[in-house]
């Protein structure tokens, strides 16, 4: 069996330490480097949380109720209402900054942002937002389902049951698939006296109880211009920290506003 003179594992074991202090010697090097030279990370193209701070943030508000609702055109100075109107409001507060609202279509809004004159879109939008090419979407901050609901002590059972509906809604389509009928309305009342397709949120405020059927799924998020990382990772960390069961309180408050 030959064996290693200990003069050889000697020269081996410092030629390893040599490289592990020459490996933490460039980390420290790169680290005082990114250090002395202020570089944020994640970076902003456009610098934009660093223009928000103590400052104002454009933010682009289209109708989509109870999530947004936008000016009424006989109030034209009032600020838009809605669920994503107030966590952006807060949002502001705790960066010191004011928000200009800038209401209008989706679409419009939606290139403005990609053009960078805005900072911020909220519309309730969904993660399956075809504006995904354009602009960057947050990751989702809350996940809400169009269930079908029943009065208490009804059958969970959906097949064969007549199911009020929104008309022309996705979830009208889908009752057929599970053997239902679907019976088309204007609008689902408040307390429906029969099964009725709702969202999760309002179904005990509603008085009817989640059969366990659920339609639809929803991830919504917001949208910031492309690019602007250090900005966008300021939003999410502020929607990641919101209390789920806070939300659904706003969507109840503002529920009837923007009907």
């Amino acid at each position: 069996m030959n064996v290693a003179a200990p003069g050889y594992i000697t020269d081996m074991a410092s030629a390893v330490l040599a490289r592990h202090v020459w490996t933490q010697v460039v980390v420290v090097a790169a680290l005082v480097v990114v250090s002395v030279g202020g570089c944020q990370w994640p970076r902003d193209a456009n610098r934009t949380l660093d223009r928000i701070r103590e400052g104002t943030i454009k933010v682009g508000v289209a109708h989509h109720s109870p999530w947004t609702i936008a000016n009424d055109s006989r109030n034209p100075d009032r600020a838009p209402g809605g669920v994503e109107t107030v966590l952006v409001q807060r949002l502001a507060d705790s960066l010191g900054a004011r928000v200009q609202w800038v209401p209008g279509g989706e679409a419009e809004l939606m290139t403005a942002l990609s053009e960078r004159s805005l900072d911020l879109v909220v519309a309730g939008l969904d993660a399956e937002s075809p504006w995904e090419q354009k602009v960057a979407l947050t990751t989702d901050y809350l996940t809400t389902d169009m269930v079908v609901a029943v009065p208490a002590g009804a059958p969970t059972d959906i097949a064969g049951q007549r199911v009020l509906v929104r008309e022309g809604s996705v979830e009208a389509a889908l009752l057929s698939d599970k053997d239902a009928t679907a019976v088309p309305v204007p609008e689902v009342p408040d307390r429906p006296d029969g099964a009725a397709v709702l969202p999760d949120w309002l179904v005990d405020a509603a008085g009817l109880t989640d059969s366990g059927t659920h339609l639809s799924s929803t991830d919504h998020v917001m949208a910031v211009p492309p690019g602007e990382n250090a900005w966008q990772s300021t939003v999410e960390r502020f929607l990641l920290e919101l209390n789920p069961d806070e939300v659904h309180r706003l969507l109840l408050d503002n529920h009837h506003a923007g009907a």
